[in-house]
């Protein structure tokens, strides 16, 4: 049965780690000190996106990234100037898909499911990622969490994404490698699809996934 699949970005489609050849390159840091910039540069991206919406003070997700980029390298204590921050937020628009990114959006499409993005990030950021990272020709639509004006796991970013694809929210999946957006996704009454690259245990809080896969290729083998 054909459903509408709605794929997260970051972490997902895209492997957010990538930005850590554009540290290595601007930064000139050990590598291991461009891991942990990269760590805690994502931490601290999706804590002040949860921190934005918990509080009601909206904002888009580029300005997230931003501030989650200054405090890493305070953390860090790593000088930068403007032109390199510049640089180093524009990795997000330049991040690398999965291997299998391309290849399971074309084999979901060919047997009739809808392809979508849903993501925090806010359009903009979306559309330039999805083009520069060849996945905008697979794609049915791009939604973002913008449009609602708060982020996931808030169930009106998945309600939204239902309402813009003509769907009901239980005809929906989420595929997504990130837990927290997974039991988000189930709470507000989404089927959902856990890409669990790294095996780990499932989140204590929310609807456990209908699908489990290691793989972006495994959802495709399951729903194609």
């Amino acid at each position: 049965m054909a459903e509408t699949l709605c794929f997260d970005m970051y972490g997902t489609l895209c492997d957010t780690s990538s930005v850590r050849e554009t540290l290595a390159a601007e930064l000139a840091v050990p590598e291991a000190l461009v891991a942990e910039l990269d760590a805690t540069w994502r931490a601290k991206q999706l804590q002040y996106s949860y921190q934005a919406a918990l509080m009601d003070d909206y904002r888009p997700f580029w300005e997230v990234t931003r501030d989650a980029l200054a405090f890493a390298l305070d953390q860090w204590d790593v000088e930068a100037d403007e032109p390199i921050r510049e640089r180093l937020l524009g990795a997000y628009e330049h991040l690398d898909p999965f291997p299998d990114a391309v290849e399971t959006l074309t084999r979901l499409s060919e047997v009739g499911h809808t392809v979508t993005v849903l993501s925090n990030g806010n359009p903009e950021m979306l559309e330039t990622l999805a083009e520069n990272a060849g996945l905008s020709a697979h794609l049915d639509d791009v939604v973002s969490a913008d449009e609602v004006s708060t982020f996931k796991p808030n169930p009106t970013v998945y309600e939204n994404a239902a309402a813009r694809t003509g769907s009901d929210v239980g005809e929906c999946r989420l595929v997504s490698g990130n837990a927290w957006d997974v039991a988000g996704a189930g709470n507000a009454g989404l089927m959902t699809a856990w890409v669990n690259r790294g095996n780990d245990p499932f989140e204590r809080i929310g609807v456990e996934p209908s699908i489990r896969v290691a793989s972006l290729a495994g959802v495709a083998d399951e729903l194609a």
